[in-house]
């Protein structure tokens, strides 16, 4: 323990006597991806999707670009390349630069080509290696090799959860996630090795992985010692500042809010120097494990360390004015509530998902819309059902396909101790249309589907669907498709699984994963006139995430709560409410580099 104290002092020491070079080279690295790179990617990205006339890149038409889009793919896959390249030349930055600052060797042009040189040397088998690194590794060592790049690199938690409900899966993803961290800690000093010794790949590895064979539990132990000494400081700052703002909330308007947007971006700057101070920690507790630096007491004078202080002043200066620009807008009162979406017509379990009575109960609590799915039965006609196998609420081993109307509304479903019969569209439909209530429905499709499913759908239901307001949405693109061009005036939805890139398409919506949901959607969305519904949101964090998101819907299982969070979110919360709020919900960095790239 005292060796691990002693560890943490002599590299605060460090940081303290060449505090401007860390500030510039971590923080203004991460300032230019956010700030350049990630647009112009994003930009990149929609310009190929445009040129190869794809509207949307899902997991679901993966196959059909490749297929049907060569020059479109080898363009996707360039720059995928080019995202590897970039973030690799990003971690080289940094740990070249950090090597050069305990050198007192630090200038911004030396490191940039020394960076330049080592991303020059890979090869392909290095890029395949690093791809596979930067998926499976990385988010396990997020808090030591973090880079905005690979922002999107997570499991969807619709998917999670799925895993989670089977007990043989959640055992299967435990024992995955803990292979990959276990891999991670073995794993942690290949890039330092190819990056600052320029070791071959393959050798890197096995470097890496006989360095760490005694060393894990060291490793651990001064990563979580570290990560709490500092995340104790920090919080106390953010109770200093949150504190002082719970008695300038009892000042007369604008000045409350005056002390809000300053103590604000206090803290943000507070959480910056934090959140940089753990990562130089982390990143020397790795360079010294490998024996790739060690500290120095060697600092820069003259000029050049006038000049470098000058610049990252600068550079802190912009930041923190773009921090208090972005914090009006967020302090400033929201009053837009959304839409409130019941997922499959249920509150808590309620009732059996998809059936009258669930119904019946969930009406009562007067939601803007009733969210239920349909599949195709064998006669063509619709049943009310969103499993494409009836087993798991019948136990009827068989699909909606393959059993006619008449025959699976004779089958009763089980579900959160209730049971209901299996109900038809068309009952459903007249139920709520009885009930006035608007649904928004999914229409699920399998290959198995006739040719014609949407234009009999439309055929029979079309006016009543436009009378009473209900609403489509669909996974299935060509669904969507469809119905705008048959009916252009019915509003319809596309369900995106996943937030690769913004899609182009003349959907009225976008039912969206909350997971990968962030504020650069929103605002495409809102640029083209396009709502957005976040699904399925049922805990109260991720509610309060949505509705700081500003989304036009939240789809949820759990209505009651979602009720209750809007109520409570629109009843004009103090401003130290929502500094706090900031700190404990909002779905991105709390740093004011963050803040400045939005």
């Amino acid at each position: 323990m005292k060796t691990d104290l002693a560890f943490l002092r002599q590299f605060g020491r460090l940081f303290r006597q060449n505090w401007a070079n860390y500030l510039f080279l971590l923080l203004g690295i991460n300032f230019m991806l956010e700030a350049v790179v990630i647009p112009l990617l994003t930009f990149l990205t929609s310009r190929i999707l445009a040129a190869g006339q794809i509207p949307y890149v899902s997991y679901t038409n993966l196959g059909e670009i490749l297929i049907h889009h060569p020059f479109a793919s080898l363009a996707l896959l360039l720059e995928l390349v080019l995202l590897i390249g970039l973030v690799y030349f990003q971690f080289s930055f940094l740990l070249l630069g950090i090597v050069n600052i305990s050198h007192g060797e630090f200038t911004l042009k030396t490191t940039f080509k020394q960076a330049t040189q080592r991303l020059t040397k890979l090869n392909l088998a290095s890029l395949g290696f690093l791809g596979g690194y930067f998926v499976l590794i990385m988010p396990f060592a997020n808090l030591i090799f973090k880079t905005p790049l690979l922002s999107k690199v997570t499991i969807p938690a619709f998917i999670v959860d799925f895993l989670l409900n089977n007990p043989l899966f959640a055992c299967l993803l435990g024992l995955f996630y803990l292979g990959i961290f276990y891999l991670g800690l073995r794993l942690l000093l290949t890039l330092p090795l190819m990056i600052i010794k320029q070791v071959p790949t393959n050798q890197a590895v096995l470097t890496s992985w006989n360095l760490t064979k005694k060393h894990n539990l060291t490793t651990l132990r001064r990563m979580f010692i570290i990560t709490i000494c500092v995340g104790l400081v920090t919080a106390l700052g953010y109770m200093v500042a949150i504190l002082l703002q719970v008695a300038f909330d009892n000042l007369a308007a604008p000045y409350n809010l005056l002390t809000a947007i300053l103590l604000l971006a206090l803290l943000q700057f507070w959480a910056t120097l934090s959140a940089t101070f753990v990562s130089f920690l982390l990143l020397q507790l790795v360079l010294s494990q490998a024996k790739l630096t060690h500290p120095t007491t060697i600092k820069d004078t003259g000029k050049h360390r006038l000049k470098l202080k000058l610049t990252t002043s600068i550079l802190l200066g912009l930041m923190v004015a773009s921090s208090l620009v972005n914090n009006y807008f967020y302090l400033h009162d929201n009053t837009k509530a959304p839409l409130r979406i019941s997922h499959r017509g249920v509150d808590n379990g309620n009732g059996v998902q998809n059936t009258l009575p669930a119904l019946a109960k969930t009406t009562k609590l007067h939601p803007d819309f009733v969210e239920m799915d349909l599949h195709e039965t064998k006669d063509h006609q619709f049943v009310v059902m969103h499993d494409e196998n009836l087993k798991n609420l019948t136990g009827v081993n068989k699909a909606p396909h393959q059993l006619t109307l008449k025959q699976l509304t004779k089958l009763t479903a089980r579900e959160n101790g209730h049971q209901a019969k299996i109900v038809s569209f068309d009952d459903y439909l007249a139920a709520a249309n009885k009930y006035h209530q608007k649904l928004l429905i999914e229409i699920k499709t399998t290959k198995f589907d006739s040719p014609k499913l949407v234009t009999n759908f439309l055929a029979k239901y079309q006016t009543t669907i436009k009378q009473h307001h209900h609403q489509i949405h669909s996974l299935d693109y060509r669904v969507v498709a469809q119905i705008k061009k048959q009916a252009p005036t019915l509003f319809v939805s596309y369900i995106l699984p996943y937030n690769f890139a913004y899609p182009n398409t003349n959907a009225n919506a976008y039912s969206m994963e909350e997971s990968t949901l962030n504020e650069s959607f929103i605002i495409n969305a809102y640029l083209r006139h396009q709502r957005v519904y976040a699904w399925t949101v049922n805990t109260e964090t991720d509610i309060n995430k949505a509705l700081w998101l500003n989304v036009d819907g939240i789809i949820t299982d759990n209505l009651s709560t979602l009720d209750s969070t809007i109520a409570e979110f629109y009843q004009h919360p103090s401003y130290a409410d929502k500094m706090l709020n900031y700190l404990l919900i909002l779905p991105y960095d709390n740093n004011i580099a963050s803040e400045a790239s939005a």
